[in-house]
């Protein structure tokens, strides 16, 4: 069976067996230079094209000059490589130094007529006549991927043609109705917003049905009119302390009513809310206050310790403020004045402050209440923890429309089953929900008639989707503290939609831009990238916050200069989100810039490997980490946590990578168990622990080596893999060895043995007792 790494191009599905389908069949344009060198400049053109699409610059190209042929030559192919370079350099290539060990080419040549079965995911047929024809298989292409690949394989050929002194990197892949469907037509999101502020919309409500209940929690339930005298009471007591617009105090509490008052409260006199949770260590909430320059703290009794000595504290369960009077308080505030100061969760450092403003949050606050529908008879919820901001997604839409908020007590917020209680008893109708949970959530036997309408899905990148038949939807949001929710896709409907065939083909995406947001996909370059090639995330609109608190350095290298659309979004924010266009304009995540390692030299999206793990089965959600080896090299690790029922074994993992990825891309360690998850849901990678030194399961029994040869070479093969417990009979590469470390085995042979082993020996002899077997003919064929 051939093996497919097709999936490692934009586009691509996965195959498990040999290319067999009809191809799609697409002429090119060829200019006159290349048709006077057709097989050089088609081997260049497709080398740039994988290039440009991956990244990957050793390239291997398949070369078909007669029917009975299967050549295959190596490209290095760089962004700075010019086009005359690398044509000539495509006329002169040769044979791999590791030919023979099966490595699939990414594209191939054919001068010899059509072959019986596609060599590559890109064939690309030279006729006598002169004619460029590409083939892409049908199952795995479909019609509108390989249209893309024709179009931008003939600019290519153009480009290479036009200038010979003109770089990989500077040709132009996009046409012009590329380029405005994506920077245009994708972020086509400009819509009115009602123009009060949320604390003028809860004020409004207190005005029109003082009686609707605005928060329930055991023992507790507040009306508008209530919720509104009581922010006004505080804020009274505030400006009695001394507190001014534009002052930021800090607001310490748990969930609970007592945060709502004292944050409507800051609202009405123009401050900014430090937002703080009680539950943070001292040392923690103590950095915030102080580094954000609180002027007051408001807290609760039982938190007063963690608060004071930095800041004129008032603990609201304690303090008379309730004896202040109830009449308004409304500063006059604008979209540029801060609502909301977010610290960032910070896995390492000291975390920084994101200064949220309120033209972003009435924005969001607005487009959130759309999206899921809400009106005054919606309930709502608040289960995010409270440092985090996510009480702007969550709680404010509710209560900007007049609905209710019901908080429940902590202990049904770690569990599934008695939230799922919890929401039908209580009428939940929408919620807002971290990944984790909500996947354990939707996994739940529903009843039919649920009150519940929807679920917001955040924290991180989802990665399954959810069964059919759910009574209520599944909304993916994404964003960030830094720009507020910025993308949002209805994946229930999406996934009905797609099919189970669909949905085995991609993971959830993050959708589309909200109402008055733009997101774009950029290379290195600010440019953007067509459907399916990875590059980052670009926002830009006014759901940006303004930057960093003191730190203008941190601000400028993330809030730049917008370069696509400065007129109407002067600043664009850089988000490190790696992420990928779908050919229907829905982003899809991958990973992380910093998530980016090189492995072998080439550059590997961490996020990307991720991604292929959650669709074998048995996977529910995975990681993968870059550690450096004993000798200083990088190894994968994947940690896998596996879904219901029986978890996957290591070996049907393996082979499941192997048949999607290329071989630098499969971990060679993996870890299987439950994935630890940071306080506000997400996968702590930093508890993520040392992948185990033992041999990982393979499809062989141990056997262990017998005489001193084996005795010794399996010494060396210990050294090398770095690993204990290695059989005789155990395949290299089944134990996370790579081309690498066996060139590195091989000299180590060579020192001890003084023998000369060719890489292809060691691919060809994967084991121990094989090795010994080679080298013993070796010695004595020598003596």
């Amino acid at each position: 069976m051939a093996v497919n790494t097709s999936s490692t191009l934009p586009l691509a599905r996965v195959l498990d067996g040999a290319r067999t389908a009809a191809p799609h069949r697409h002429a090119l344009a060829v200019p006159a230079a290349a048709a006077a060198r057709p097989e050089a400049y088609a081997t260049a053109a497709l080398a740039a094209l994988v290039h440009r699409y991956t990244g990957e610059t050793e390239l291997l190209v398949g070369r078909l000059r007669r029917p009975d042929e299967d050549g295959t030559v190596a490209i290095r192919v760089a962004g700075d490589t010019t086009a005359a370079a690398l044509v000539d350099a495509a006329a002169g290539a040769t044979a791999p130094e590791d030919a023979g060990t099966g490595r699939p080419p990414h594209a191939a040549v054919a001068t010899a007529g059509r072959p019986e079965r596609a060599p590559a995911a890109l064939t690309l047929l030279l006729s006598a006549e002169g004619g460029f024809e590409l083939h892409l298989d049908s199952e795995e292409f479909d019609e509108r991927a390989a249209l893309q690949y024709a179009r931008h394989l003939e600019r290519v050929l153009a480009a290479l043609a036009a200038d010979p002194d003109g770089t990989v990197h500077d040709i132009a892949l996009l046409t012009e109705e590329e380029t405005h469907r994506t920077l245009v037509e994708w972020n086509d999101t400009e819509g009115p917003v009602p123009a009060p502020y949320f604390h003028e919309r809860v004020a409004e409500h207190a005005r029109r049905t003082p009686d609707a209940l605005a928060v329930i929690l055991p023992g507790v339930r507040l009306t508008y009119r209530e919720l509104d005298e009581r922010a006004n009471q505080l804020a009274h007591r505030l400006t009695a302390r001394g507190v001014r617009p534009g002052d930021r105090v800090g607001v310490c509490f748990p969930r609970s009513a007592e945060s709502l008052i004292a944050q409507l409260a800051c609202f009405k006199l123009a401050c900014a809310a430090i937002l703080l949770d009680s539950d943070f260590p001292a040392e923690r909430i103590r950095f915030m206050i102080e580094d954000a320059g609180a002027a007051a703290v408001l807290t609760l009794a039982a938190h007063e310790p963690k608060v004071e000595g930095l800041a004129p504290v008032l603990s609201l369960d304690t303090d008379d403020w309730r004896e202040e009077p109830v009449t308004g308080v409304s500063e006059p505030v604008g979209p540029d004045d801060l609502i909301h100061i977010c610290y960032t969760s910070g896995s390492t450092g000291a975390p920084k402050a994101v200064m949220v403003r309120f033209g972003a949050a009435r924005n969001l606050i607005h487009s959130m209440a759309e999206l899921c529908g809400m009106d005054a008879s919606s309930q709502g919820t608040w289960l995010a923890a409270p440092g985090y901001g996510m009480i702007e997604v969550e709680c404010f839409p509710v209560l900007a429309v007049g609905g209710t908020v019901h908080i429940p007590d902590v202990s049904v917020v770690a569990s599934e089953y008695r939230l799922q209680e919890w929401f039908l008893r209580e009428g939940i109708t929408t919620t807002l929900l971290m990944k984790p949970m909500a996947e354990r959530l939707w996994r739940l036997e529903w009843p039919e008639d649920t009150p519940l309408e929807n679920i917001r899905v955040c924290g991180e990148r989802i990665q399954s989707w959810p069964p059919a038949g759910l009574p209520f939807r599944l909304i993916n949001l994404y964003g960030s503290a830094e720009a507020t929710v910025v993308a949002a896709c209805d994946i229930t409907e999406l996934g009905e939609r797609l099919g189970a065939e669909g949905r085995e083909r991609r993971l959830p995406p993050i959708g589309r831009p909200t109402t008055n947001v733009t997101i774009y996909v950029l290379d290195e370059d600010f440019r953007p990238l067509p459907p399916g090639v990875v590059g980052e995330i670009g926002i830009a609109g006014v759901s940006l916050s303004a930057g960093y608190l003191g730190r203008p350095e941190a601000t400028a290298e993330k809030w730049i200069a917008n370069p696509i659309d400065p007129a109407r979004h002067p600043v664009m924010y850089r988000t490190g989100d790696l992420a990928r266009y779908w050919p229907d304009g829905s982003i899809e995540i991958v990973g992380r810039t910093d998530n980016q390692v090189k492995v072998r030299g080439n550059r590997v999206h961490l996020g990307e490997i991720e991604v292929v793990l959650t669709t074998l089965p048995g996977v529910r959600q995975a990681a993968v980490l870059a550690r450096q080896d004993g000798q200083g090299d990088v190894q994968l690790t994947a940690y896998i946590e596996p879904g219901a029922g029986a978890a996957p074994s290591v070996r049907d993992v393996r082979r499941g990578l192997g048949r999607r990825l290329p071989a630098f891309m499969v971990p060679a360690a993996y870890v299987i168990g439950g994935l630890p998850t940071t306080t506000n849901g997400k996968i702590d990678r930093t508890a993520l622990p040392e992948p185990p030194r033992s041999r990982p399961e393979v499809d062989t029994a141990y056997q262990a080596p017998a005489g001193p040869l084996e005795e010794s070479l399996h010494g060396l093969w210990t050294k090398t893999l770095e690993l204990d417990g290695v059989g005789v009979l155990d395949n290299f590469f089944d134990l996370g060895g790579d081309s690498l470390r066996a060139a590195r085995l091989a000299e180590l042979v060579r020192e001890r043995h003084g023998v000369e082993l060719e890489l292809v020996d060691l691919f060809d002899e994967p084991t121990v007792q094989k090795m010994a077997e080679l080298v013993a003919r070796t010695v004595a064929a020598a003596g």
